[in-house]
């Protein structure tokens, strides 16, 4: 490969990277905007068995990881906060007996979109979790 086509690859997966972060960021700035402002039925906590005052916790949470996420000298900091949140999510879902493919696996697939973005703009990220042939 030449070196220009590198660089374009490079830049094309950065592009990639920051898209995947944008849709990770979108869907999690919507989700957690409904937690804080309360809206009914927001978060599912009370389908999960938990009471309904603890969305807004949990939104506020949310909401101080997705900064950390954006920040990108703490991104890969936020995506380890979210994955155990969503492993929580995870474990809530299987314990009320949640179908596996939506919702319970949701967290699987934010998972695989936060990290991707990362792993995509970022080549020391790259570097020690390298794809090989």
């Amino acid at each position: 490969m030449k070196t220009n086509d590198a660089g374009r690859g490079s830049r094309l997966m950065t592009w990639a990277g920051w898209g995947l972060t944008a849709l990770f960021a979108l869907f999690m700035a919507f989700n957690t905007a409904g937690k804080l402002m309360r809206l009914a039925g927001a978060g599912g906590e009370t389908d999960l068995g938990f009471p309904s005052r603890i969305g807004f916790a949990i939104g506020v949470v949310e909401a101080l990881l997705l900064a950390l996420y954006l920040f990108p000298r703490t991104s890969v900091l936020g995506a380890v906060l979210f994955t155990g949140l969503f492993g929580g999510a995870m474990a809530s879902h299987v314990r009320a007996g949640d179908p596996l493919l939506f919702p319970t696996l949701m967290g699987v697939y934010l998972g695989v979109i936060a990290w991707g973005g990362i792993w995509l703009r970022d080549p020391r990220l790259r570097a020690i979790f390298p794809f090989r042939r």
